[in-house]
């Protein structure tokens, strides 16, 4: 099968629903490659303090535009369209769902496990740098993360 013809059926294999909401970010990661790319949106303060919890949106831009047009969204604070239905929990566009698996990918091609925790530390690291983080610049972030908190604990306890 020609590069082409693999990303032809990637591409037809794909979700396309208008809208999706993944209750947290497991639920998301457990999504990478079934859905068609889009904005995913989230508020990100919420994000910046619990990324494991925090509500994420997958909005399809078509059906956002037909949203507008039948006044059943809303213009956010960065002149973003969402549905009406959003308009308290403060969402934003966050990053793309292609963005977002790319991340996620760039993890898994080494074959190893990879932890939620690497997922967040390397998405909060694209989010301030716009660079992926290798699977190894991960694990050393992660390992010295458990040796820190192994040391404070020994001091405080």
């Amino acid at each position: 099968m020609s590069r082409y013809e693999r990303r032809l059926a990637d591409y037809l294999r794909r979700e396309r629903p208008s809208y999706r909401v993944f209750e947290g970010l497991q639920e998301l990661v457990r999504s990478v490659g079934q859905l068609d790319n889009n904005w995913l949106y989230v508020n990100v303060d919420q994000w910046d303090q619990d990324p494991v919890h925090t509500p994420i949106y997958y909005f399809d831009e078509h059906w956002l535009d037909e949203c507008a047009e039948a006044d059943t969204a809303v213009t956010n604070e960065q002149d973003e369209h969402i549905p009406v239905w959003m308009t308290d929990r403060q969402v934003q566009t966050w990053l793309e769902l292609a963005t977002f698996e790319g991340i996620v990918d760039v993890l898994k091609d080494t074959g190893q496990p990879v932890t939620l925790q690497m997922v967040i530390i390397a998405v909060k690291y694209y989010d301030k740098h716009d660079a992926y983080l290798d699977y190894e610049e991960v694990k050393a972030v992660t390992d010295l993360w458990s040796v820190l908190t192994k040391v404070r604990g020994r001091l405080t306890g």
